[in-house]
């Protein structure tokens, strides 16, 4: 396992850096309720089948904690990877048959079994579509764990009841009606970032297993293409316009220096990714880019500047300068620029704004105190917090965030959503196998055996107080 690095040494870091603005120091927290821990009260014990998990070992170490604490646990098996995280008193359920076959099984094997939750990573993979469906029907439970908006030190769990967009918009208007204000959600003080060769040798590894095994599971489906020469060929050219934009590291002063202020930072998404094609109506990339230009174009400031930076994850699959060389020479040759390998804290706070769809980055934007404007459904987009007008407006009329807003927005967000801690890597000294501390509405659900959270706790006793 890595070793736990302290926020000091992760200065450089941008979400170390976020995590740092966002992490109350522990004078916050004087008076703590038995020393700071509180013992959650027992709850009804659950029948939890995991459908589709990723692989990684955070899903098995949970089905262990979910174990301890007196729940059944299933899991279902569709490929030689889910085999190596195969863990004794976890039921499991071996699925071959081909993806139209997939509904029919879950449904015999719910009735046969009694299972009455749902377990999924990513609701959208093709399997796990079929028990959010299926859950939605016969009214079982289902949660879904998502990679964290805060990162790299969360992980995102909610449930199908209770899904974040709702969740938010509704707390939110509440704060906004005069409400209490979120209790502060105190975070581990360590910093979980998984280095990028751990990260690949795990990804390599489940992609050989997988594919050395394929043959024995024909007809398993994933949402990631499986072809070995594809991800050879993405992967050497990601490792070449790495190498070749190694200078762009020259922007950060740029950035800081004479450019600050006088620029808009447009993050750009995977192109694959989910947010993109299930939650906004933006056909592609390109498509965001070509309108995000020509607004700027006709609406922006003429002395300001547009900086587009790729996603670091699209580097060996997309590559957008011709696309964005056009455009810049259609709006006068010198006003638009793309870069790569840039310091992402450095390029957000010295920003005069940041547009971009959904990503969590947007979160990224608002931490640093930027204007922020989203064009997809995200979570963040609130009264107060973004820009609530148009994009054409968005160039001259946009205002910072106020800080107290988005504090509170980070402590809610907190407090209903993110896990602390991630499902590859433990690196938090908290209760269970999982090492994460769960949002207080998944813990109560499922982990009566595990405290609540010190701030939690001293929350709690301030109310009683009252």
């Amino acid at each position: 396992m890595l070793p736990t690095l302290s926020l000091g040494a992760y200065r450089t870091n941008a979400d170390a850096e976020e995590l740092l603005a966002i992490t109350p120091s522990p004078a916050e927290h004087g008076d703590r309720v038995n020393g700071g821990l509180e013992t959650v009260p027992s709850v009804k014990k659950k029948k939890i089948l995991i459908v589709q998990g990723d692989w990684e070992s955070g899903m098995s170490l949970l089905a262990l904690d979910l174990k301890d604490a007196g729940h059944e646990v299933g899991k279902v098996f569709f490929c030689a990877p889910d085999l190596v995280y195969r863990l004794r008193g976890v039921r499991t359920h071996l699925f071959r048959k081909p993806l139209e076959a997939f509904e029919a099984w879950l449904r015999e094997l719910v009735h046969r079994e009694g299972y009455d939750t749902f377990f999924l990573y990513n609701h959208y993979r093709p399997y796990n579509q079929v028990a959010w469906k299926m859950a939605e029907e016969l009214d079982l439970g289902c949660h879904v764990f998502e990679l964290g908006l805060i990162r790299p030190n969360c992980v995102t769990v909610f449930s199908q009841k209770s899904q974040p967009l709702p969740t938010m918009a509704k707390a939110w208007a509440e704060l906004l009606a005069g409400g209490a204000p979120p209790k502060v959600v105190e975070t581990p003080p360590e910093i979980c970032q998984v280095s990028t060769p751990a990260k690949l040798m795990s990804f390599c590894t489940n992609f050989l297993i997988s594919r050395v095994t394929s043959p024995l599971f024909p007809n398993f489906v994933d949402q990631r293409s499986m072809k070995l020469w594809g991800h050879f060929k993405h992967g050497v050219v990601h490792l070449w316009r790495f190498m070749e934009r190694s200078r762009d590291f020259e922007y950060d002063k740029l950035f800081a220096g004479e450019m600050s202020g006088t620029y808009y930072a447009v993050p750009l998404q995977v192109h694959s990714d989910t947010q993109i094609t299930m939650c906004s109506d933006f056909r592609s990339i390109e498509q965001f880019i070509k309108m995000v230009v020509k607004s700027f174009a006709h609406h922006a400031p003429v002395e300001t500047k547009l900086v587009f930076k790729v996603h670091p994850m699209d580097r060996g699959y997309k590559d957008y300068t011709d696309l964005i060389a056009g455009l810049n020479h259609r709006v006068g040759g010198d006003r638009i620029l793309y870069v790569d390998r840039v310091h992402l804290p450095t390029l957000l706070s010295h920003s005069k704004g940041v547009v971009n769809i959904n990503s969590s980055v947007g979160i990224s934007g608002l931490v640093h105190h930027v204007p922020v404007i989203t064009l997809g459904r995200a979570v963040y987009n609130l009264p107060e917090l973004t820009f609530e007008s148009t994009l054409n407006d968005f160039w001259c009329e946009a205002r910072k965030p106020k800080a107290q807003r988005v504090s509170q927005f980070i402590n809610l967000l907190l407090m209903t959503s993110q896990g602390r801690g991630t499902l590859s890597q433990r690196c938090f000294s908290v209760p269970g196998r999982c090492k994460i501390r769960w949002p207080e509405p998944f813990q109560r659900e499922f982990l009566p055996n595990q405290e609540i959270f010190p701030g939690d706790a001293h929350h709690k006793k301030s109310e009683a107080d009252d």
